[in-house]
């Protein structure tokens, strides 16, 4: 009942706004002027985009009326429950697999238990790529029995200060019965070595549902399923479909070891996922608590380094400051999205969305790109804000960019079969008219029928993709239609968008972070808005034309910290500069007046140089490629990050204030050719 109060005032509140607005809009427009016709569609068009705008005022407001902490998730008993840790990686370089091990190696020792497992899914394609996993997965095992050994035997001398509390608790306290002589001589080398054999690397052999089918084939193989049922019928998936009775993963000891141990859970991540210490033990507590819910759903935060480039301490900052408003919003509605980093029964996924041999789902689409709304919305996730994942911010622009590109194509597919009578139709015509003989048509197999909460969240971010576009309507419509108070209007919408949120989760410990944020924001509302739409048509043609590989955002990153970061932005982004001087040319030859659009198509002039300007390290260095670092001597490896918003927002300050009188002297550092930094080409994607 009180569920359903949240959520009749959440859509009243947002229904009453959206009224008001329709019936400013009406009071608005300038009726001797334009005709009656011209005045009733454009306050249609300015009222939809108004009303979709008003959902994050709405949530805002939700976040002001719930409180910035919502209650905290219930805990119960968990010892018996055992858990795998599932790191996906698809590795384009030795370096990124350097790093997705240091990850694991660390989220694997800090959670450390009985009942805890670590399992890299390799989808790598490259065979000396391969070869290198194996042999860091050897190596990490060397220095994780190393280590354990070493506690081992501070255990048996009682030197507790020396071990870590979690392993302590979790891993050494069961033999303090124990001996010290009897310890070291008869059990110490069998708990090592039993922890050892639990980090592991698996080699998947298909790419089918590219990482859902990674973490899908883990439990399968957990289950006792060495070969593929699933995704193999041609009926219903073309091309796209796997042989039937295919091995699920390339023949190891790892792949034995997983066979038949039924985990009760997965943790999947990504290769870049941090783990802090003891967070596994308090989401399987959770999870007991909770046994009615399939996924258990960690908050996601963001984290950089002190020389990280700009862009990402932004994000962080950002990240911050919207945490609240999620909270929020997950609370109003009793369920989260599902992020693709989270906690998940494997019974119960199996059970609604794989299915058995005898009788098969498969709900998720075999061609998705976005399977977390498919799954969140048939298992409704439960949110918990006091336990959260560690995540890397974008790069900078380009690569966020990159990143936002995938997800819009993901919305796009999400669309096309929630409407498929309709927008899926048109979409499949189009693709069959032009991919012709290669086009593959591909259906789910279960449909999933969503109540309307399930609904509401699984299309939130296709809700988000389509406002770049509508705002960028608004901006022009404001440009053919003579209203009283033409600037009012637009002011209003970037209050709403823009300001409004930032001022709910404004504090005194986060205040100029959110000044500087709210200013960013402001600056990029409308190189956003075009930005966003471009993205949306090149999503589209990328399905319409049948484009299924997606240029890798890590491969990208490698390219762009090796160039000089204004160039490489430059080469990305000119076209955008060209589209906003036409447009600025047109608009005053037109006019032939001041008008605000010029002043906002400014900012999309100027992107190039605000994503060259913020792909600058912090410390006024350019981020070139990672060192390979030693891995015996991982142990000493210590991050150093900034402990709050507080500490990150003064270094932004200080490094923005460093940059403005070290500029020039910055630009020319940089712009040197990758021969002379790093002694190779001077190639950019």
């Amino acid at each position: 009942m009180r569920k359903f109060v949240r959520l009749f005032l959440y859509f009243s509140l947002w229904l009453a706004l959206s009224l008001g607005a329709v019936l400013l809009n009406i009071i608005n427009v300038d009726w001797s002027h334009n005709s009656f016709v011209k005045g009733i569609v454009v306050v249609i068009f300015l009222s939809v985009i108004q009303c979709s705008v008003l959902e994050i005022t709405v949530q805002a407001i939700a976040t002001l009326i719930m409180g910035r902490k919502c209650n905290e998730a219930e805990k119960a008993p968990a010892d018996q429950l055992t858990v795998v840790l599932n790191y996906n990686l698809l590795a384009t370089s030795k370096e990124h697999i350097d790093e997705c091990f240091e990850t694991m190696y660390k989220g694997y020792m800090d959670n450390l238990g009985p009942n805890v497992s670590a399992v890299l899914v390799s989808a790598t394609n490259d065979e000396e790529l391969k070869k290198y996993e194996l042999e860091k997965r050897n190596a990490y095992k060397n220095i994780i029995y190393k280590e354990l050994y070493n506690e081992g035997l501070a255990f048996s001398m009682r030197n507790y200060e020396s071990i870590d509390p979690i392993r302590l608790n979790n891993v050494w306290q069961m033999y303090v019965h124990i001996n010290p002589t009897v310890f070291i001589r008869e059990h110490l080398h069998n708990i090592c070595d039993k922890y050892v054999r639990e980090f592991m690397v698996l080699h998947r052999v298909s790419r089918v549902l590219r990482k859902c089918g990674q973490y899908q084939d883990l439990m399968l193989l957990s289950e006792g399923n060495y070969e593929a049922y699933t995704y193999c019928d041609t009926e219903y998936y073309g091309k796209s479909a796997r042989p039937y009775g295919q091995p699920l993963f390339h023949a190891s000891d790892d792949v034995i070891n997983i066979f038949e141990r039924k985990f009760d859970y997965t943790l999947v991540l990504d290769a870049d996922n941090g783990l802090p210490s003891g967070s596994v033990s308090e989401l399987i507590q959770i999870a007991a608590a909770h046994p009615d819910r399939a996924i258990i759903q960690p908050a996601i935060k963001l984290r950089c380094k002190p020389d990280d480039t700009i862009f990402m301490h932004l994000q962080c900052i950002q990240q911050a400051l919207y945490e609240p408003i999620a909270n929020a919003v997950m609370a109003v509605f009793g369920q989260s999205r599902f992020f693709g980093k989270a906690l998940i029964r494997n019974r119960a996924y199996i059970d609604n969305v794989i299915g058995t041999k005898d009788k098969l789902i498969e709900r998720v689409l075999v061609d998705v790109l976005n399977h977390d709304a498919f799954v969140a919305a048939i298992l409704k996730p439960l949110y918990v804000r006091e336990v959260f994942l560690l995540e890397e911010p974008c790069y900078n622009y380009i690569t966020w960019n990159i990143r936002e590109m995938r997800r819009n194509r993901g919305e796009i597919l999400l669309a096309m079969h929630s409407w498929p009578n309709t927008f899926g139709r048109i979409m499949r015509f189009l693709q069959r008219i032009i991919q012709g003989p290669s086009f593959n048509k591909t259906k789910v197999r279960t449909p999933s029928t969503l109540d309307f909460v399930s609904f509401y969240l699984a299309h939130l971010e296709l809700r988000r993709m389509l406002m770049k576009p509508l705002l960028l309507l608004y901006i022009y419509i404001h440009c053919s239609v003579s209203l009283h108070y033409s600037y009012y209007s637009i002011i209003i919408v970037v209050f709403l968008v823009v300001v409004f949120p930032n001022l709910v989760t404004c504090s005194m410990k986060n205040y100029k972070g959110m000044l500087l944020e709210t200013i960013v924001s402001i600056s990029q509302f409308t190189p956003e808005a075009v930005v966003g739409t471009v993205r949306i048509f090149l999503s589209w043609m990328d399905h319409v034309v049948g484009t299924n590989e997606s240029i890798p955002q890590r491969a990208v990153e490698d390219k762009i910290k090796l160039s000089n970061p204004f160039v490489s932005s430059l080469k990305h982004l000119w076209g955008y500069s060209l589209y906003a001087l036409v447009q600025v040319i047109a608009v005053c030859l037109y006019f032939q007046t001041a008008n605000p659009i010029v002043f906002m198509f400014w900012f999309v002039f100027l992107l190039p140089l605000y994503s060259g300007f913020t792909s600058l390290s912090s410390k006024l260095k350019r981020v070139g490629r990672p060192e390979e670092k030693n891995v015996n001597n991982i142990e000493s490896v210590v991050i150093q990050l900034p402990n709050t918003s507080t500490e990150r927002t003064k270094l932004m300050i200080s490094t923005l204030t460093d940059i403005s009188f070290k500029f020039n002297q910055c630009f020319s550092k940089c712009y040197k050719s990758k021969d002379v930094a790093e002694g190779g080409s001077k190639e950019s994607i």
